[in-house]
């Protein structure tokens, strides 16, 4: 099958499945109430949307299995099938019983270490700053522990952001084709295997498919079975397709396509450490929120931050060419203008932190992200 026919295939299947998931998850009571001070919505949303994209994306990935002669079922291939296996379980049991957060901490855990040790890939390698488009080696158990956390981070990344209606589904389909873009363009491009491009181009027909359901007002949610798969998905095909190239351009490429989840999550941590709040504590100033208190509305904050998605996915894709000193100069580009937005969208609550010291800063929540 060729990378088209994955789209479409994957979008369909989306579109077919979704209304199925919503009458499940009607009939059984599967539904986001708004029952904390950060959701947005007013009424009971069936959740489970996740389900639709995974079978969807298993059977557009399937169908290359069997018509795809260049489709190789590698140890990679295994590796992230495994993780999607028990990431996908962990998923489901939130949506229905709503997990413990140190639960579901061992389930994502599990599944990064479970991927990493099948497939054999990991971020193996950090540039030097000191010297020309220089690569050093991380040591094995280094390079194990670094690709497990990036693999967490993005996992959870992807869960924080998915807090507006549409975010996280067109945040998905962005970022994955982003990477997959990126594929073709990368220095050793034609080590590459085909696996990779077919993956991330089957999650974005699947993302894309369940979004006219998702978009503003949502007839059903991603829910955790779906943000947490997306994620992870995007997390492992970052490690796999990008950041095991030996260019030292490529290891940076997946920070900067994959930019608002990834400086959104950092800003939380960040937040809640300096505010002495628990990590696993949720609040309403993740920058979704902080746009949303500027009188933006949902969808017009949701349609910003896909703009600001296909900046980022753009940059990455045109870094992805650049020679090693060019590139810095346009990473530091991307820093500065990412640090005054921050700053003004985060000014308010920086002066409110002075003022209070640091003490009930934020409103105080019941749950996590």
């Amino acid at each position: 099958m060729s990378y088209i026919y994955t789209f479409l295939a994957s979008f369909i299947i989306a579109l077919v499945f979704c209304p199925l998931v919503i009458k499940f998850a009607k009939a059984k009571k599967i539904l986001k109430y708004p029952r904390r001070n950060r959701d947005v919505h007013t009424e009971p949303v069936p959740l489970l949307g996740g389900i639709a994209i995974i079978i969807s994306f298993g059977l557009s990935v399937f169908g290359n299995y069997i018509f795809n002669p260049n489709f190789i079922v590698t140890n990679e291939v295994i590796g992230l099938a495994v993780g999607i296996v028990i990431i996908s379980v962990m998923g489901i049991l939130d949506d229905i019983y709503d997990l413990k957060p140190v639960i579901k901490v061992v389930f994502q855990v599990t599944a990064a270490v479970a991927t990493v040790a099948i497939s054999g890939s990991k971020i193996a390698y950090f540039t030097n700053l000191g010297t020309n488009n220089n690569l050093v080696h991380l040591p094995d158990i280094i390079s194990f522990i670094a690709t497990v956390a990036w693999i967490f981070m993005l996992t959870n990344a992807f869960n924080i952001i998915d807090g507006l209606d549409g975010l996280t589904a067109g945040t998905t389909v962005i970022c994955s084709l982003t990477l997959f873009f990126v594929t073709f363009v990368r220095p050793d491009a034609g080590l590459v295997g085909e696996y990779i491009p077919i993956l991330l181009i089957a999650l974005s027909g699947a993302a894309a498919g369940f979004l006219p359901f998702n978009f503003n007002p949502a007839k059903l949610y991603l829910g955790e079975t779906g943000a947490a798969f997306t994620g992870f998905c995007i997390a492992v095909l970052s490690v796999q397709g990008t950041m095991k190239a030996h260019a030292a351009i490529a290891v940076f490429i997946p920070l900067v396509a994959m930019g608002l989840p990834v400086l959104d999550i950092s800003l939380a941590y960040f937040r809640r450490i300096i505010m002495k709040k628990p990590i696993a504590e949720g609040d309403r100033d993740h920058i979704h929120h902080r746009l949303m208190k500027m009188g933006l509305s949902q969808r017009k904050t949701v349609l910003i931050l896909y703009l600001i998605d296909i900046v980022f996915g753009i940059t990455a894709f045109l870094l992805s060419g650049q020679q090693y000193s060019r590139f810095w100069l346009y990473f530091a580009i991307i820093i500065i203008l990412m640090g005054l937005s921050v700053f003004f969208l985060y000014k308010p609550l920086l002066r409110q932190a002075a003022k209070n010291g640091n003490t009930e800063v934020m409103e105080e929540e019941q749950s996590d992200d």
